[in-house]
């Protein structure tokens, strides 16, 4: 229940406790064939209050980082979908927490530009911030990046070249979209 960012809790209902949270990961990961690829979206240890379990975070650290492209944009547009909506007072609440990091000329520009309802610049403003932190923490991670152009594909188009770039660097895996029953379950 949470997007990861200073804004990730709008509009979502409270996220669990840690030790739910971890419960909820390993159900899931349990679920998975062993066989196939496991896409996790590069978060850091913390998704807002929780906290991702070592083993799994490790897991990600040494995994092969398929890093999505969009135009900038693109990415305003989705931005512009999820946070749209979203209480102003929320919006600038989540924006003085990153203040400082922001730099207070651009805290204050986004704050207005909220405050005005025109949220495309103070998106644009947040998005120069998060664009240099990603990087930073990939770089930080020591692990080769392997781009994906994603700008203007359809998701189908989409979904059929993360899969062509997953293979190149995995192997052949298959791609079903029945579910993976665990052993004794009847289906």
């Amino acid at each position: 229940n949470h997007r990861g960012s200073s804004y990730g809790s709008l509009g979502l209902p409270p996220q669990p406790t840690n030790e739910q949270f971890e419960n909820l990961i390993t159900l899931e990961w349990l679920g998975f064939d062993p066989q196939r690829p496991v896409w996790v979206e590069a978060e850091s240890r913390r998704v807002g209050i929780c906290r991702v379990p070592d083993e799994i975070f490790g897991l990600m650290s040494h995994s092969p980082v398929i890093q999505v492209e969009r135009s900038r944009s693109q990415r305003i547009k989705i931005l512009l979908e999820v946070y749209g909506s979203a209480n102003p007072d929320a919006l600038i609440a989540a924006t003085e927490r990153i203040s400082k990091k922001l730099g207070g000329q651009n805290a204050k520009a986004a704050i207005v530009h909220i405050q005005q309802g025109d949220l495309s610049p103070a998106i644009e403003l947040v998005l120069d911030y998060y664009d240099q932190t990603y990087l930073f923490d990939l770089q930080r991670r020591n692990v080769q990046i392997h781009p994906v152009i994603l700008t203007e594909l359809s998701l189908a188009e989409s979904v059929d070249l993360l899969i062509q770039k997953s293979r190149q660097l995995l192997g052949d895996f298959s791609i079903s979209s029945s579910p993976v029953q665990s052993p004794g379950e009847e289906g």
